[in-house]
């Protein structure tokens, strides 16, 4: 059946529509990582070395649609954060003795992990509200649940296997009308 929009049948074309002033996507970034990095950051959040992109909102009333696509691996435990600047905007709930984070990935410590032969691919999306029109920076942070771990990005643990591969990382900034 046939689309009928004020007595006009046929496609329809975003840019004549008009009265529509929120929702809209004003600008979009995207930053690929596609090197790999290694770090022992300990049992402290630290930066993922080169992860990070940046976006200036047209208006203060502006929303940033964060999508980050990251694959990343360790022996144990690696925690992941989302911060724009130096606050964290995608956290799990504050509970005593546990880690709040964006997300996790456990592999078994040992040969048979699946972080041994194969990286974690996590998923991050979140709408953020800044409230200013100034560039904003948003990056993520890892952590080990083992100080001595040593954390992957973009490749797998066993990097000399026949199954060692490379990936890649993305962070996507969409600012929406609001």
């Amino acid at each position: 059946m046939p689309i009928v929009l004020n007595g006009t049948t046929g496609d329809i074309s975003g840019s004549s529509l008009t009265g529509i002033s929120t929702g809209k996507i004003l600008q979009v970034k995207q930053f690929a990582k596609s090197d790999t990095v290694s770090a022992q950051p300990g049992s402290s959040f630290a930066d993922i070395s080169g992860f990070t992109t940046t976006i200036t909102p047209s208006s203060s009333s502006s929303k940033i649609l964060v999508m980050v696509m990251i694959n990343a691996s360790g022996n144990d435990t690696t925690a992941l954060r989302l911060l724009r600047g130096s606050t964290n905007i995608l956290l799990g709930d504050t509970v005593t003795n546990k880690i709040s984070v964006a997300a996790g990935i456990y592999s078994g410590n040992s040969s048979t992990g699946t972080n041994y032969y194969g990286g974690e691919m996590n998923t991050l999306v979140k709408l953020d509200e800044p409230g200013v029109d100034t560039e904003l920076t948003y990056k993520m942070q890892w952590r080990a649940s083992n100080g001595s771990n040593t954390l992957y990005l973009n490749r797998n643990t066993s990097d000399t296997s026949q199954y060692a591969m490379r990936t890649v990382s993305t962070i996507t900034l969409m600012e929406v009308a609001a």
